[in-house]
């Protein structure tokens, strides 16, 4: 083989492989539908206030994820408003498993939160009239999407009771 082909075979085979690597067929939007707790698992866009009906002000975005358990339990889902490591310091944050009804779409339930460093939380959190209304609310992209209502306390601050409203994230940059 001369030169000249093993250059061509060698163009040709990575120009082959620069365009089947670059068709990612992959879809990176996983189906919640198939988790046990669906259709109340997800990402919702919140707004919190207290019970003074001060809103909690925040400098980004803040969102309340609920998802299945490890073990795909029927009746449990983790709850979690902001990041993983959003300290518990901060009076919004909550990370727990607590308990569901998918039937009846409602939650509820005291946890250990474990927001910011789970190694060193002593605090526990109680969430009561955990809601999902399907369809019932409009996002401000107008996308009629999942409305969801809770209020929760916490250990750490003591006659505090926060209450919590919104809408199932839609990815639509004008619901942001």
């Amino acid at each position: 083989m001369n030169l000249n082909m093993k250059k061509f075979i060698y163009i040709f085979t990575m120009l082959f492989a620069v365009v089947f690597s670059a068709c990612n067929s992959e879809d990176l939007d996983y189906d919640i539908e198939y988790t046990p707790i669906h259709p109340m698992g997800g990402q919702y866009r919140i707004s919190i206030v207290d019970e003074a009906g001060t809103a909690i002000k925040i400098s980004s975005s803040i969102y309340c994820y609920i998802s299945n358990t490890s073990d795909n339990a029927t009746d449990k889902c983790w709850i979690r408003i902001g990041n993983y490591n959003t300290s518990a310091k901060n009076d919004y944050s909550i990370n727990g498993k607590i308990a569901c009804d998918v039937k009846s779409l409602t939650f509820s339930g005291t946890a250990m939160n474990l927001a910011g460093n789970v190694t060193s939380s002593n605090e526990n959190f109680t969430v009561t009239n955990g809601k999902i209304e399907l369809n019932g609310a409009t996002a401000p992209s107008g996308t009629v999407c999942d409305k969801i209502s809770f209020t929760f306390t916490r250990d750490n601050f003591p006659g505090k009771t926060y209450t919590v409203t919104g809408y199932r994230y839609t990815g639509w940059t004008e619901t942001d």
